[in-house]
């Protein structure tokens, strides 16, 4: 009962900061566009968030196992409130930058830490559900933020939307003060002990399993963001879809993974997390392969549909499966390390995508992100495959 509460306090603290961020982040480029934002002005603000994420994930999961995460998650939360307060008055470019680096900094702290007090008392033989059953706060989070943002815009203005983040951060704040617990000096005292004793690269030279997990997020974070940077572009000019329709195919995708997440969960208990990962990550390759040929609004409905369905297939069993390997050098260390892979393949996906739309067009940046997603599935099997139809039960006993 005591672990129900202490998850359900977390799921809550999770929901509340992305649908915070969910609703600001939809429309910021929008914003510093209004501020007259042109070129490396434009590019600054959303670039730096990015960066900042890709660089400093590793080193703020390492935080979080040598501090304690309950610690580094106060910090982060605060951080985020500073960055709510610089975007509220502020509109000077140079300083929207250097806030986006914050929410970059305060982002590379807060996810491994949620993990890791997640997952530090979830049984093991229940780690997928759990973990599905919790992105479900930010999935979730994702797919009300563009709706409740859109509306405060229209209605309220950019004020209003930053004012809201405030409000949010400082709930999340005075939540996770009053009611997160504090680890153990043992939880403490074991994961310092195991940062002395690995460097913070020595999980990836060790470990295949997180060398396999490391090129797959970076495949699956290049495609995500390379669609959804050039997917809009298929919908409005080739497709003709108005604004709503365009809404609506981008948000079904993020509304399939969220109803799909505690199932997929559940089969990833009991099914190879490796074996799982590999279908759902060839199927949305393939899935990519097909989008150049959608004619039609149902059709690509269709589509994202099933890209959120193999998506959800392929989520928990990954998450897992990352947190076993935290059992063994830290969990904030090894999800600060995949974190910092999966913001790599956020900063190289677009810029690839505008490289190739540039020479080939756009049909062919979905065929270089079918591509992308099948390379890194292979060398995501490459590196799992002794484990590859490990029975559950048997790496639970590992």
């Amino acid at each position: 009962m005591a672990y129900r509460n202490h998850f359900q306090i977390l799921f809550v603290i999770n929901f509340i900061v992305t649908l915070g961020f969910g609703i600001s982040d939809t429309f910021f480029s929008v914003y510093v566009f209004e501020l007259g934002g042109r070129g490396v002005l434009l590019a600054l603000p959303l670039i730096s968030y990015s960066v900042a994420k890709a660089v400093f994930s590793p080193f703020m999961g390492r935080c979080s196992d040598t501090f304690g995460a309950e610690k580094i998650m106060l910090v982060s939360l605060t951080l985020y409130l500073l960055v709510s307060v610089l975007y509220l008055v502020s509109t000077n470019l140079f300083i929207l930058a250097i806030s986006r680096l914050l929410q970059g900094v305060a982002c590379a702290m807060f996810r491994p830490v949620i993990v890791s007090l997640v997952s530090e008392s979830a049984i093991k033989e229940k780690r997928s559900s759990v973990m599905g059953t919790f992105d479900i706060s930010f999935y979730a989070a994702l797919s009300f933020g563009p709706v409740v943002g859109g509306y405060m815009k229209d209605q309220l203005g950019f004020p209003a939307i930053f004012l809201n983040l405030m409000l949010l951060s400082i709930l999340a704040i005075l939540i996770c003060g009053c009611c997160v617990r504090d680890s153990s000096p043992r939880v403490v005292a074991t994961h310092s002990k195991r940062n002395k004793q690995s460097s913070l690269i020595q999980p990836i030279i060790r470990s295949r399993n997180l060398r396999g997990l490391l090129a797959f997020i970076f495949g699956r974070a290049s495609c995500i963001s390379l669609t959804g940077a050039f997917l809009p572009i298929i919908l409005t000019e080739e497709l003709k879809l108005s604004g709503t329709q365009t809404g609506i195919v981008m948000a079904s995708s993020c509304l399939t993974i969220t109803l799909l997440l505690r199932p997929m969960g559940m089969l990833a208990d009991r099914v190879s997390h490796a074996l799982l990962i590999i279908l759902g990550g060839i199927s949305v390759s393939i899935i990519y392969l097909i989008i150049p040929a959608t004619v039609t609004f149902n059709q690509m409905i269709f589509a994202t549909i099933l890209l959120g369905s193999f998506s959800a297939l392929s989520q928990p069993a990954c998450t897992a499966m990352l947190i076993e390997e935290g059992m063994h050098y830290g969990t904030g260390n090894t999800v600060g390390i995949f974190n910092g892979a999966m913001n790599l393949g956020f900063i190289f996906g677009p810029i690839f995508g505008a490289f190739i739309l540039s020479v080939f067009g756009i049909d062919a940046v979905f065929y270089a992100a079918g591509g992308i997603g099948v390379s890194t599935i292979l060398l995501f099997t490459v590196n799992t495959h002794p484990s590859l139809f490990s029975p559950v039960d048997d790496r639970c006993k590992n």
